[in-house]
């Protein structure tokens, strides 16, 4: 259903960021793969290549990115089509606020979504924390909790070919959308876990959606407010070997290797060195489990 991602940890995070894809923060025009740590639907045949960066319309500056249709595929039943970043620090669950604008040329087609999701170790699973989507009718929809049995209908509506800034604020009790400034729906945080990324997808019912101006806010973390991850994997990215260590006094048992949409590619028993030169390019989760019972994940890219 949903791009899935993982992510190692630094100590520290820039209070406030912004991404608007400009070349000023190093964004060039064409497939966004791989710039900036953009990773995009892998496909049987690859990694899709019409996810851009684009100068066909923009919020702000010259460029944003175009989460476009895809006309070799028919339409999906969830939005699975667009980007994933993983964010190099986790961010935090009591004090994060998210914004972005948005802009689609043309309504009844597919539905466009924005989602946030953290990496849950103890059930060795990624788990979608909340997602906003512009519905193709004109309706703004909200996965308010981790509850993949429905949905929300916020109290907004959307029109063609108008941006709009979408803005999340995450408190440790409360998550608040706000569609340009105005609040549109409150919900509880229920699952009060830090953010580790961010999916931009879409259905593929037709039609293609920008998205420009992100902006970041996010308590610093310290680094017990992180869990600690002394796994290390190299070289990443990977051209053939790859190599994984796994902390002192435990010793590896199995390693599986995922799209990020979920789906297993290949495994690995009690082996450290790991040959991945049959994989495709691209964006991958590596899971590594110890004789020990503890479990790793990891991105890695593929050349």
């Amino acid at each position: 259903m949903y791009f899935l991602a993982a992510a190692l940890f630094c100590s520290t995070i820039s209070a406030q960021s912004v991404i608007s894809f400009e070349s000023s923060e190093g964004y060039v025009l064409g497939d966004i793969n791989s710039q900036n740590g953009w990773t995009v639907t892998e496909t049987s045949d690859g990694p899709l290549t019409n996810q851009i960066v684009t100068d066909e319309v923009s919020s702000t500056g010259n460029f944003s990115f175009k989460n476009a249709y895809v006309p070799e595929y028919g339409d999906q039943w969830f939005p699975i089509f667009g980007i994933e970043k993983s964010f190099p620090t986790a961010l935090d669950y009591r004090n994060t606020t998210i914004s972005y604008d948005f802009m689609a040329p043309e309504q009844d087609g597919a539905d466009f979504e924005f989602a946030l999701y953290s990496i849950n170790e103890e059930e060795e699973v990624f788990d979608i924390l909340l997602a906003v989507g512009f519905e193709n009718r004109g309706y703004i929809y909200i996965y308010p909790e981790m509850n993949f049995g429905g949905f929300t209908y916020a109290n907004a509506s959307w029109d063609a070919n108008q941006w709009y800034n979408l803005k999340i604020e995450i408190k440790e009790n409360t998550i608040t959308y706000y569609l340009d400034d105005v609040e549109i729906y409150t919900g509880p945080n229920t699952s009060k876990v830090n953010v580790n990324g961010m999916n931009i997808l879409h259905n593929n019912y037709g039609g293609s959606a920008y998205y420009d101006n992100f902006k970041i806010e996010t308590s610093n973390l310290s680094v017990a407010d992180v869990p600690g991850r002394n796994i290390k994997i190299y070289p990443n990215p990977v051209v053939d070997y790859v190599t994984i260590e796994l902390p002192a006094g435990e010793k590896l048992n199995t390693v599986d290797v995922y799209y990020l949409t979920g789906q297993k590619v290949t495994g690995f028993k009690a082996d450290t060195k790991l040959d991945l030169s049959k994989l495709h390019s691209g964006a991958y989760i590596l899971k590594a489990t110890s004789a020990q019972g503890k479990t790793y994940s990891s991105k890695i890219i593929k050349k």
